[in-house]
């Protein structure tokens, strides 16, 4: 009995490390001083099984960075040690507080990102719950109940950002909806 659930438990954490493994969470520029005049800024907020995704074209290159959806960001948020990467971008109400909005076994962080401005960009999100199954016996019989994780993938919003502007991508807060909204940060 040991050994089988060590062997799922095993095989579990390969699938998530072979799914997560290869996830950029930075972008080209990611050095690059911040230029109000021909750059814009946006912050991402990511989980543990909620992570967001950012699309965007740096010299002529298409770039997909996921904010919760690595491994190190996955576990990370997982026992609470993921911290926000900020740029310098003004607070906002979610911002201020994020773990606020967390759940149990993961916990909700931002990062931040200089893009290029007058570059159409694509945001959306996801919910990625694994299966799971509990056996219990009674006097005469053994009950096995699976339980299928409800998953969903979240709309894409594509917009195109003006130079010296701050943009927030927020996640609906729901366990049943996936989606992004786009604010401007004023």
């Amino acid at each position: 009995f040991r050994e089988k659930n060590m062997k799922k438990l095993f095989l579990v954490s390969a699938m998530i490390f072979g799914t997560t493994a290869c996830v950029s969470t930075e972008l080209s520029n990611q050095n690059a001083p911040y230029d109000a005049s021909k750059d814009a800024r946006i912050r991402l907020y990511g989980q543990n099984g909620r992570p967001s995704y950012l699309t965007v074209n740096i010299d002529g290159k298409k770039e997909k960075v996921t904010i919760g959806g690595g491994l190190g960001q996955a576990f990370s948020s997982m026992v609470g040690a993921k911290g926000n990467e900020s740029i310098g971008m003004p607070e906002t109400e979610l911002s201020k507080d994020p773990s606020a909005h967390s759940k149990f076994l993961s916990g909700i962080f931002f990062k931040e990102f200089v893009i290029p401005a007058n570059n159409e960009i694509s945001v959306t999100n996801e919910i990625i719950q694994l299966d799971h199954t509990h056996t219990h016996y009674t006097a005469t019989e053994k009950i096995t109940t699976i339980v299928k994780g409800k998953n969903c993938k979240g709309n894409t919003v594509t917009f195109i950002p003006e130079a010296g502007k701050d943009y927030e991508v927020a996640p609906i807060s729901s366990d049943r909806e996936c989606g992004v909204t786009v604010y401007e940060i004023k």
